[in-house]
């Protein structure tokens, strides 16, 4: 029989480990969400919320991995892959955004993922410059649809979140297929993929140091103090990024993980 959620140890999660929380003891948590990325690699997490404060629950998601690819030119030429600059949780690891151009100029960044997300976290290092608009398309099975974004970062101006309603249109694409020129070929598998413009150039200097999936759902899972989440992953679905918070006060997060 095996163990009950949260007792015991799964043979699957036996082997090489690491700590993924921020600090020994575990990451700190508030009502401000937080972020602990998923290294490549990761067969399955242990999840444990501690010494809490106030607070008595706290809410965590594990969010899908995302492909984060930038053109220059409408993908005349094989696009900038940044995906895995953008989740594994190094700091000096960059997603250049250089003096993007507007769509009408051939710029936008494309960002798919295998299951349905419900926006972006954007840790930015030098910013856009704030001119301009952000403009965010889905693509519905036939074209890119307009969706209304509540944009935080000032068009990547600044560090924040990136929300949007998800569409019930929203169609799986292999984006080569999606795209008006079809010159570039299939990237990847199937996927949700949503574009982002600006109306003005990006500065010279624009550069993220990571970019995360929201989870789709609005109510994350809740753990209580001391309680054991012990996960498999599988990286196109739960495998990008860790999002968590309190419902009130303040907390700790310890996240192991095994390979």
């Amino acid at each position: 029989m095996p163990a009950p959620q949260g007792t015991g140890t799964y043979a699957a999660f036996q082997g090489n480990s690491r700590l993924l929380s921020a600090a020994d003891g575990g990451t700190a948590l508030s009502t401000t969400t937080a972020f602990i990325a998923i290294p490549a690699g990761t067969k399955a997490v242990n999840i444990m919320p501690r010494n809490f404060t106030t607070a008595v629950v706290v809410e965590v998601s594990l969010n899908p991995f995302i492909t984060v690819v930038k053109t220059l030119d409408s993908m005349s030429t094989a696009p900038a892959d940044y995906s895995e600059n953008a989740q594994d949780g190094v700091a000096g690891t960059l997603v250049t955004l250089s003096s993007l151009p507007t769509l009408a100029n051939g710029g936008a960044v494309y960002v798919g993922a295998e299951d349905f997300f419900a926006g972006l976290q954007a840790t930015v290092v030098n910013g856009s410059g704030g001119a301009g608009a952000m403009a965010v398309t889905y693509w519905d099975g036939n074209s890119w649809e307009n969706i209304t974004p509540t944009d935080n970062t000032t068009n990547l101006n600044a560090s924040g979140s990136i929300t949007w309603t998800v569409p019930t249109d929203w169609a799986k694409v292999n984006l080569g297929q999606a795209l008006t020129s079809r010159i570039f070929p299939p990237i990847g598998t199937e996927q949700y993929w949503i574009r982002i413009a600006t109306s003005a150039a990006y500065d010279a200097t624009t550069t993220l140091s990571s970019l995360y999936a929201l989870n789709r759902y609005s109510t994350q899972m809740e753990l209580v103090t001391g309680q054991e989440y012990k996960v498999a992953i599988n990286r196109p679905f739960n495998g990008g990024v860790i999002q968590a918070a309190t419902a009130a006060g303040t907390a700790n997060l310890i996240v192991n993980s095994f390979y």
